[in-house]
């Protein structure tokens, strides 16, 4: 009886093997991303009622794909009794979700970022899910069996988050360089200071 799984939670591990959630979400991430990311450049060439409302649809998707990550992180837990940070997959898919934490809280006035952080979560995901990552819940490592350590474990995992995300809002605020012109260079300062305003914000709690 102390080893044998209850039946709500042979339901649970069943549903979940069946949605495969994080799979799933690397290329929900990746659309909802891509497209959010292309208004919002767009936007900063030719703003618009229709772009705005696109803007905001992309965000609500992307709330909405990180509640689902969060609910497949906490149904990992339950099942498998400890914390779903012990092995490679797990760290990766807790990375991925603490870049896209990051990135919702930092970006909360710049759409830019909330389209940049989904983007490279979904690469995170990819990841994951290479042939040489087993996905399967496994038991806890001995070495991990501890209070204090598992936060430590937490903590330095999730940091890689928000360097994540000073990574990819570097890369995104030299491309805007790249892309400004006299016509556009008022625009593109606001932008890249916000971006850099951020970025700076992230790399401090790293």
């Amino acid at each position: 009886a102390e080893v044998i799984p209850s039946e709500r939670k042979i339901e649970t591990e069943i549903l979940y093997n069946k949605y495969d959630i994080f799979r799933n979400l690397f290329s929900w991430y990746m659309l909802a991303g891509v497209f959010m990311l292309i208004f919002v450049i767009f936007q900063i060439f030719k703003d618009s009622k229709i772009i705005r409302g696109l803007i905001t649809v992309s965000k609500v998707v992307i709330i909405i794909l990180f509640i689902l990550h969060t609910a497949g992180l906490i149904g990992r837990w339950y099942l498998s009794g400890h914390a779903p940070w012990s092995d490679a997959y797990e760290s990766m898919i807790y990375v991925a979700w603490a870049t896209m934490l990051f990135g919702l809280l930092f970006g909360r006035k710049s759409d830019l970022t909330i389209a940049s952080t989904a983007f490279v979560t979904s690469m995170i995901l990819m990841i994951a899910h290479w042939n040489w990552m087993d996905p399967s819940i496994a038991n806890l490592a001995p070495v991990l069996d501890s209070y204090w350590l598992m936060i430590h474990v937490s903590v330095i995992v999730g940091s890689y988050g928000p360097f994540t995300l000073g990574m990819i809002l570097g890369a995104v605020a030299l491309l805007l360089m790249i892309f400004t012109t006299t016509k556009n260079k008022k625009k593109m300062d606001l932008t890249i200071k916000e971006i850099t305003i951020i970025t700076e914000m992230a790399l401090t709690i790293v």
